[in-house]
């Protein structure tokens, strides 16, 4: 039996899931190694996704979860998780097994791969050696524990073995983008259709920011805006973004990627620039130390940011709070040199599960 996900695999998959979808591979074991870090490295902050394992015996089985893996290190809160079977033995026999215990969804850690419930389909950790024909895992499954089965067992959906050709997964999209999501609104699926994209619009859109300017009235050159966040909410990874498509090429400016800790050490103060004519916008991202539940900007170092007092590339130590004796510490910043707009970054995959402590962190900005 051919190792595919085809066309009405993905049907199938799209009427259990709900909406028009279209599925675009992430990550394949034959192809990046079948390791928890390839795994992470490629699907961490994707989006929905869908896990495909392809039994040696032509059993296809595995998991849908409408979260991004991030690395978190804990359970994952998904109502909308769901496992399932699409062949037995070669034979078309699809059953969906949709979540039980919500608060045990997903397992999400880095030293292990794509793990659906308290270990309901935990596939493998660490790292599994190709033989040139099947990965022998070493997960284990304890299916039932968090997922209606329907009747099936281990060996009605994987023979009862954990030896496979192949395993994939794949981002799971709407056909259609949306520029946000208002409260209320089902995640899954887009509130609004956009045009469709193109050069044109692109081309549109980087008019539109290129010819910026700050009211003139305010007597500055640029607007300054500083980017707040959780750790791993993508702040840098947004600038990254931006910077590259003025640039015309990728980049990598900011450190940006998945730790435990924030990667963001440094207040930086980055210029984007105009690819062809090289002169710099009439804004500036400022980028600083992610938000953790028990470290990252407290509301005092965050009024010296917002006044301007904080220079850049500024090194941020937890054990040694912003003070007036800061080297560099600006005492008395122009208007030019402010903050001009706070914009708070949040990962909508997992904000109904983000930290109380962090919740507060951020709750104690409002007043600064």
């Amino acid at each position: 039996m051919t190792v595919e996900f085809k066309k009405e695999d993905q049907k199938q998959m799209t009427k259990w899931i709900g909406g028009r979808k279209k599925y675009t591979l992430l990550y394949k074991a034959t192809r990046d190694g079948c390791t928890a870090t390839a795994f992470h490295n490629t699907c961490n902050n994707k989006g929905p996704n869908v896990t495909i394992l392809y039994n040696n015996d032509n059993f296809i089985y595995g998991g849908y979860t409408s979260l991004s893996w991030k690395s978190v290190g804990n359970y994952q809160v998904d109502p909308k998780a769901f496992l399932f079977r699409l062949y037995q033995k070669g034979n078309w026999k699809p059953v969906q097994m949709p979540v039980t215990n919500t608060q045990n969804s997903i397992y999400d850690n880095a030293s292990y791969g794509p793990t659906f419930g308290a270990y309901d389909l935990q596939p493998f950790s660490n790292t599994i050696n190709f033989d040139g024909s099947v990965f022998t895992l070493n997960g284990s499954t304890a299916f039932g524990t968090s997922y209606t089965m329907n009747g099936e067992n281990y060996t009605s959906i994987a023979n009862g073995n954990l030896k496979v050709k192949d395993i994939e997964v794949y981002l799971v999209e709407g056909k259609y983008n949306s520029y946000y999501i208002p409260a209320g609104a089902a995640l899954d699926e887009p509130w609004r259709k956009t045009p469709e994209w193109n050069t044109k619009l692109l081309d549109e859109l980087k008019g539109k920011i290129e010819r910026y300017k700050p009211l003139k009235e305010l007597k500055i050159s640029q607007a300054r805006l500083l980017m707040i966040g959780e750790v791993g909410a993508g702040k840098s990874s947004f600038f990254n973004t931006i910077n590259s498509i003025f640039r015309g090429y990728i980049t990598s400016q900011a450190c940006s990627g998945n730790a435990e800790h924030s990667l963001t050490t440094v207040y930086r103060m980055y210029q984007i620039r105009n690819g062809e004519t090289g002169k710099p916008m009439h804004f500036r991202l400022h980028d600083t130390r992610g938000i953790e539940a028990d470290q990252g900007v407290d509301a005092n170092e965050m009024a010296y940011l917002l006044d301007g007092n904080i220079p850049d590339r500024h090194q941020f130590n937890p054990s040694v709070p912003v003070s007036t004796d800061t080297l560099g510490f600006v005492a008395s910043p122009h208007l030019s040199e402010k903050i001009h707009c706070v914009v708070f970054v949040l990962d909508g995959s997992t904000v109904d599960v983000m930290a109380e402590k962090v919740i507060e962190r951020l709750k104690t900005y409002r007043c600064v």
